[in-house]
């Protein structure tokens, strides 16, 4: 089980890392084309002002064009209708200059010049002494290719060590996610190892009884009852298992049934305590009630009573002749609390921890000797939490343990307005003459 997980930590971290790396590779690709876009869509408008303003300045005349020498930054050319190069006062090197659309209209466009990326602004030239010609205004692309670069640089650095950060982070998080999953999945295995447990016992008790039965077909029934009453027995057994099972797989669905209503906790408790008496006192243990306050709450009757049969009868099973079980009622905030105390041997911190677990007993031969699955406390939790209630336990190892039920008071608002139409519906409408 174990090396399932880990291939399944090592598969969903591969798979985070796929997904950052291309998610990184797919951000610096956008944001290389849109930085370079915005610096092409600058450099062109400051081309395009510097070529108006060369116009102006020289007035179409040879004489002032430009200045002696390139220096870097813009530069100017006229270049005649055969591709011939008319005027170059900066000296700029443009041997490999082919312009594509020398009969174009005014456009943009980027070439080699000086063996640098260049960005280029044609525009033809339809007056004066250069008439026919085009007018050139280039400007290096090399500083805004190097900021970019230096950019793209920053963001694979930044990146990657967040890509590096992101690996760890998801092979902790998959460990993180994958920590409940892996929890459940063994519970599961356990649940369905000890179910098959209890399930085997009574099956091979029947299955004896029902062979050594089928040797002796032709011996009357009656001398064989001690085999009847062990199958009567083993049948009941697994009913109540099948049962409890039952129980507990429609509360995980969510579909445990209630038949809620009106339920008065003290006059449940008295019940409850009537009849589970007979065995405190074959058990000789003194079982009482204390509290008289009257708590109202919206509860099952049939699953509430379930819950308090489940925790007295864990009390009383654990506690020594002689000792004592007490049921307690009282009213704090806006609950109702219900406490199931006995001064038994009680629980020990490290198995108070899983009591609530399905098919749990911190003493295993004693639970079946007294017919006990380990499945009334996980029962019982369910319940109180099916009625959005809290059920917890508190033990103290030799001085006993305390069940402690919690559930929410019904307002006496809410009381009083079904009261009154309880009694509507009783005595009716009045009569009309």
């Amino acid at each position: 089980m174990r090396s399932i997980f880990a291939r399944t930590r090592w598969w969903l971290a591969r798979w985070n890392l796929v997904v950052l790396a291309l998610t990184l590779v797919l951000m610096c690709a956008t944001m290389y084309g849109a930085f370079y876009q915005s610096f092409l869509s600058q450099m062109d408008l400051g081309l395009q002002s510097h070529a108006q303003e060369t116009l102006r300045e020289t007035g179409h005349d040879v004489a002032h064009f430009g200045r002696d020498g390139y220096e870097g930054g813009f530069f100017a050319l006229v270049v005649g209708p055969g591709g011939q190069l008319i005027e170059n006062p900066q000296q700029v090197r443009v041997a490999s200059l082919t312009l594509s659309r020398a009969n174009a209209p005014t456009h943009f466009e980027t070439a080699s010049v000086n063996g640098e990326s260049t960005r280029l602004y044609v525009e033809p030239l339809s007056t004066g002494p250069w008439a026919g010609s085009l007018l050139v205004v280039g400007e290096s692309l090399a500083p805004e290719q190097s900021a970019v670069y230096r950019l793209l640089l920053v963001v694979l650095v930044v990146g990657g060590g967040g890509l590096v950060a992101a690996v760890v982070a998801a092979w902790f998080l998959s460990g993180k996610a994958l920590g409940p999953i892996q929890a459940a999945f063994q519970r599961q295995q356990e649940f369905t190892a000890d179910a098959s447990h209890e399930l085997r016992t009574p099956l091979t008790v029947m299955r004896s009884a029902t062979d050594l039965l089928s040797r002796h077909q032709d011996v009357p029934l009656r001398e064989n009852a001690d085999l009847v009453d062990d199958l009567r027995g083993e049948i009941g057994r697994l009913e109540r298992i099948t049962a409890d099972l039952l129980t507990l797989a429609r509360s995980d669905a969510g579909k445990m049934e209630l038949a809620v209503g009106e339920l008065e906790l003290g006059g449940l408790a008295a019940e409850v305590v009537r009849r589970m008496g007979p065995l405190a006192v074959q058990r000789q243990v003194a079982l009482q009630l204390a509290g008289s306050e009257r708590l109202v709450v919206e509860a099952d009757p049939d699953r509430i009573e379930q819950v308090l049969i489940i925790l007295l009868d864990n009390a009383l099973k654990h506690t020594p002749a002689g000792g004592q079980v007490e049921v307690s009622l009282r009213k704090q905030g806006h609950q109702a609390v219900v406490a199931v105390r006995d001064n038994g041997e009680g629980i020990a911190s490290e198995q108070l921890e899983r009591v609530f677990d399905r098919f749990y007993r911190a003493d295993r031969a004693r639970s079946h000797a007294d017919g006990g699955t380990g499945l009334g406390l996980a029962i019982a939790k369910a319940l109180a939490e099916a009625h959005d209630g809290q059920l917890s336990l508190r033990s103290v190892p030799g001085a006993g343990t305390t069940a402690t039920l919690r559930l929410t008071l019904l307002p006496p608002a809410s009381l009083a307005g079904k009261i009154a139409r309880l009694a509507t519906r009783r005595t009716g409408p009045p009569l009309r003459d």
